[in-house]
């Protein structure tokens, strides 16, 4: 058998490219625990205090990578508040740029909404007091900088808003956060050697990574117990839509969409979850199996050398999450 000299030439770009592969490939592959954002609660009509700032996360293991985030780290605490109440928010902007936030689904008057009419200059603050008269729902809260919008979330500033109500409160599904009831916040990064986002300015079909990322981590697993489990999915990526599954082929259960519950469950074998858009969804783990939830194929060994050697869109791992059961019963009841 006989080569072409450009067959040849592909071939050695490749094997070239295949030695710097193992870094970001066993990244990817070794699971980590879940980071489950703070929850940060409105009690007794206290502010709920909102610092924007920069900070270090680790994408990857070893590394520790310079990004924006919301009281210290990258995304920000979830937030909960009850319907009735009247939630003052301070936030502090201590980056070095313009920046306005707003809460996506949030029903409240239009001054109250951010965005650029509440623009944050560097050490300015904006302290508005947010009436909460909608029924429950899992919302979220994000940079709207006009012109800016995309990079400043992509950034870190971005985190779950959870509307409760007397409903919510008496229902039979799974309501002990982090324990039986997690946030999802779903993203796609494209990542450099030293586990460093990198972000370029999008074209018509916008920006999206190679890299999956939930809650900030990659590939990451969660111990559950024996029984019902309540996933709040938020897809805060740039522009890219997911096709999420569980892979054994299990139901997911869907019971809320972006303004709230549904009328019934809805059984689905696959979930479509477009950028800004939340889903709530319920999985059976009575039956004490370990499953994942995937968005489809991963890269192949050559995507994944192509990716090194020039950007790709390709994940280079379809693996959401993970679910781990232990036990039989729940850990709170």
């Amino acid at each position: 058998m006989s080569f072409s000299r450009r067959q040849f030439l592909q071939a050695s770009g490749i094997a070239l490219c295949a030695g710097a592969i193992p870094l970001r490939a066993n990244a990817a592959g070794q699971q980590q625990p879940l980071p489950v954002p703070p929850l940060l609660e409105s009690r007794r009509g206290q502010p709920l205090f909102m610092t924007l700032q920069r900070a270090h996360w680790s994408f990857t293991q070893g590394t520790r990578a310079p990004v924006w985030g919301v009281n210290g780290r990258y995304l920000g605490p979830t937030i909960r508040v009850w319907k009735g109440d009247d939630v003052k928010l301070i936030y502090s902007n201590r980056l070095a740029e313009n920046v306005s936030m707003t809460v996506a689904g949030l029903l409240v008057p239009g001054p109250l909404m951010g965005g650029p009419a509440r623009m944050m200059s560097p050490n300015a603050d904006w302290a508005p007091v947010l009436p909460i008269r909608q029924s429950a729902a899992t919302l979220w809260y994000h940079a709207n900088t006009p012109n800016r919008t995309a990079q400043q979330v992509y950034n870190g500033l971005a985190g779950m808003w959870l509307v409760e109500d007397d409903i919510s409160k008496t229902l039979p599904i799974p309501n002990h956060y982090g324990v039986d009831d997690f946030p999802v916040i779903i993203q796609d990064k494209r990542l450099d050697n030293f586990g460093t986002p990198e972000y370029s300015e999008p074209g018509s079909g916008g920006f999206v990574g190679d890299t999956l990322l939930v809650n900030g981590a990659q590939s990451p697993y969660v111990e559950v117990s024996r029984g019902w489990v309540r996933l709040r999915l938020l897809n805060a990526s740039n522009s890219r839509r997911y096709q999420l599954q569980m892979s054994d082929g299990r139901a997911l259960h869907v019971i809320s969409g972006d303004q709230g519950f549904l009328p019934a469950p809805v059984s689905v074998k696959q979930l479509s979850l477009a950028p800004g858009e939340r889903r709530e969804i319920l999985v059976d783990m009575t039956n004490g199996d370990e499953v994942s939830i995937t968005c489809g194929e991963a890269a192949s060994i050559v995507d994944r050398i192509r990716g090194f050697c020039a950007p790709s869109s390709i994940l280079v791992s379809a693996l959401v999450r993970t679910l781990r059961p232990t036990g039989w019963l729940p850990l709170v009841t």
